[in-house]
């Protein structure tokens, strides 16, 4: 089972996934191409945002649905455009949970309110 965590990040209000599996950790994010911008052509970021979390929660997930849900996930955003609101880091860790087959709502729009209806609407491990 891996464990993904769905975060909400300080400052720059941002929203990212974290999938630890049993011998490694990776992170996974949509964001503007150019910094800042609201709107631009978009790109998968797979920085580690660790030092950036200020809630999480964490959800254990089959590994084969975990690698489906990031894989597609991540190659269908892979040439969106952000458009904040509409497409942006919240969507794309929205249709990651939704890929997990975790209960999400359609309309998302701040990282923290995406993070407690998870925990909400979903079993969960753990929750910060």
């Amino acid at each position: 089972m891996a464990l993904v965590t769905f975060t909400s990040e300080t400052g720059m209000f941002h929203s990212a996934c974290r999938v630890t599996w049993a011998r490694s950790t990776e992170w996974y994010g949509f964001q503007p191409a150019v910094h800042r911008r609201p709107v631009s052509d978009g790109k998968v970021d797979r920085t580690d945002r660790t030092p950036f979390i200020n809630y999480s929660v964490t959800f254990e997930i089959a590994d084969s649905l975990t690698r489906l849900a990031v894989t597609s996930t991540s190659a269908e955003y892979a040439t969106k455009s952000y458009i904040l609101g509409v497409c942006d880091c919240v969507s794309f860790t929205a249709d990651i949970a939704r890929a997990c087959r975790l209960g999400v709502p359609w309309l998302n729009l701040t990282p923290y309110g995406f993070i407690q209806v998870l925990a909400f609407w979903n079993p969960y491990v753990s929750k910060t």
